[in-house]
């Protein structure tokens, strides 16, 4: 099974952490931010992995080099990183789409089981999900109808809004050629490099293909966006590992 990781952003709301080295290389006690999803990753099941990457890309490929976590590993390079967002990302690694994978954000850290959930899954596509007290400007948001996403977006209403996207999906089968079909057609739009690729989810959903939630419960999870977000992960590594074998000694870098 493959994973494609989405790291080409330049973190800028992070600087100057991120000045010189993406999010992905951001220290979470033993590790980095990537080096506790490939392990992740790797005890889910998974043998390979393609991480698109831009701000940064030296220092990916020496880290890597150091450290694969016993993957096979590969970079794609997005030459549009500094003007563009993710969506343009995964665009430009649509040739990737060839197999069933887990899809996953660069910045996302998440407990080794909600790897394993999403892993499992053999719908078109999955959507990791978490239900919150309440949704701030920055929260991917989700509306949600017998299971299924109807919709998704940053800006979607409060009163639509039943959970948030933690950043990691799974395209099995012809989920991934109508993945391909959506960014191509939506990279023809105006505006195309500034969206964020659950752009392409919403299209999924309107074009009525299920996307189906995966609620990963109580399991903890954070997107490290923020120097609060890295400080929150970095003060609750432990959560992240907790109760699955896999402690520090296996996350170390």
């Amino acid at each position: 099974m493959k994973a494609l990781v989405l790291a080409a952003g330049c973190g800028r709301r992070l600087w100057p952490l991120t000045a010189s080295l993406p999010k992905c290389l951001l220290r979470i006690d033993g590790t980095t931010i990537l080096g506790h999803q490939l392990r992740c990753l790797r005890r889910a099941g998974v043998d390979s992995v393609v991480i698109v990457c831009g701000h940064g890309v030296d220092s990916v490929r020496q880290h890597l080099a150091e450290d694969s976590a016993d993957l096979a590993v590969r970079i794609a390079f997005n030459p549009f990183y500094a003007i563009a967002d993710n969506l343009v990302s995964l665009w430009t690694a649509r040739a990737e789409l060839d197999e069933d994978l887990v899809l996953l954000n660069g910045d996302a850290v998440l407990h080794p089981r909600a790897y394993q959930l999403l892993a499992a899954e053999v719908s078109p596509c999955s959507l990791l999900t978490a239900r919150k007290p309440s949704y701030g400007a920055d929260d991917m948001k989700v509306h949600l109808e017998h299971g299924r996403v109807t919709g998704i977006g940053k800006d979607l209403a409060l009163d639509r809004t039943d959970a948030a996207a933690v950043g990691a999906l799974r395209f099995c089968g012809p989920g991934l050629a109508h993945l391909r079909q959506e960014l191509d057609q939506i990279m023809l739009e105006p505006g195309s490099l500034g969206r964020h690729f659950p752009a392409a989810i919403q299209r999924l959903a309107d074009h009525g293909h299920c996307v189906r939630a995966i609620d990963v419960g109580a399991l903890p999870w954070a997107d490290v966006d923020t120097a609060a977000d890295l400080e929150y992960v970095r003060a609750h590594c432990e959560a992240f590992c907790e109760g699955t074998g896999l402690g520090h000694g296996e996350l170390e870098a």
